[in-house]
């Protein structure tokens, strides 16, 4: 059982000016004004190197949260942004609209620096008017929740100088009661089970990009990112060699049922690698039917939490499990 712990927040803001999110590309906009934002406000060395040596990332907060490769031969990062849902073109001026920030481990003492940093990009802007003026938002609270619990708890409020440290943390003891519930309906189901893609979800194996659901290769990605989380952010080793197999072997017996899923196109430039980088994924939904879920249902309720696939940080890959009586992502629906 992974250690892996996350905390997830709601950065609630109102617009000043219009804001352009638009749409999918949300995610990606909303990352990059915070990783700019933070570099260039708390790391002293963004100007002199390419990207930061371990060392550096160990005492720099920005760089710890936001840099990859710090550790050789990984790139996960200890965050992921989840864009407004549903998705939003644009917000005009003076309406509230809300995103959701993930820290993984320890990420969650930096919380002040997100604070400080999501009203600096509130005051210059984001989304392709910023330029022109536009963009701009007031951060209004930010809220820490622990989804399968329904908890929930207030960490800062407009006006109030006081940024409150989480205490409500997601972990796979989190999802174990829903488990349970979750097995039931199964049960009743036939087997059948839902999943829905909110935002692009991007499976690439080796050298393959997988433009249909395929849940043997969707599991193996979400195994491999939830051990990966687990090694750099909470310190533990990869999961025994048997054990993946098994989980593996039990997702590659699950069968597609029906796709409800659509392809849809999207790019972003990437300053780190210098040219346009694919963003592209599945978006929609698919059920499925496995004889037995036991093994696997854990990890999928705990992946809905880190997200699944190539582009994470960017806000691709969130998903939910259907038919919970409360959707996972419910408590980030702008109303």
């Amino acid at each position: 059982m992974t250690p892996l712990s996350f905390t997830h927040l709601r950065l609630s803001a109102r617009a000043t000016t219009d804001v352009v999110l638009d749409g999918h590309h949300a995610g990606n906009n909303l990352r990059n004004a915070l990783a700019n934002v933070m570099l260039h406000a708390t790391c002293p060395e963004t100007h002199r190197r390419a990207k930061p040596t371990p060392e550096h990332a160990a005492v720099c907060p920005a760089c710890w949260l936001l840099a990859s490769e710090t550790d050789p031969g990984s790139v996960v990062r200890a965050y992921s942004v989840i864009p407004p849902r549903p998705p939003r073109e644009r917000v005009f001026a003076g309406q509230p609209f809300s995103f959701g920030l993930t820290l993984f481990g320890n990420g969650f003492q930096f919380l002040p620096y997100i604070v400080l940093a999501a009203a600096e990009i509130g005051r210059v802007g984001v989304g392709p008017g910023r330029r022109d003026g536009q963009g701009r938002f007031e951060l209004v609270a930010i809220d820490s929740f622990n989804p399968p619990a329904g908890a929930q708890e207030r960490l800062l409020t407009s006006g109030d100088p006081l940024v409150r440290q989480p205490t409500l943390r997601v972990d796979l003891t989190s999802v174990l009661p829903v488990v349970d519930q979750l097995s039931e309906q199964l049960e009743y189901n036939g087997g059948n089970l839902t999943l829905r893609f909110l935002t692009p979800l991007r499976l690439e194996e080796g050298d393959r990009l997988f433009k249909s659901p395929d849940f043997g290769v969707f599991f193996r990605r979400l195994l491999y990112r939830v051990d990966d989380l687990s090694r750099q952010f909470a310190g533990t080793e990869r999961r025994d060699r048997d054990e993946v197999e098994a989980l593996n072997s039990a997702a590659d017996r699950v069968r597609l049922v029906e796709s409800r899923t659509r392809w849809h196109e999207l790019w972003s430039y990437s300053g780190r690698k210098g040219r346009d980088t694919p963003l592209s994924g599945l978006v929609g939904s698919a059920t499925y039917y496995a004889a037995d879920w036991e093994p696997l249902l854990p990890w999928l309720l705990l992946g809905q939490g880190t997200q699944v696939g190539k582009s994470a940080v960017k806000g691709n890959g969130v998903y939910e499990v259907s038919g919970i009586t409360t959707g996972y992502w419910e408590w980030l629906r702008n109303n």
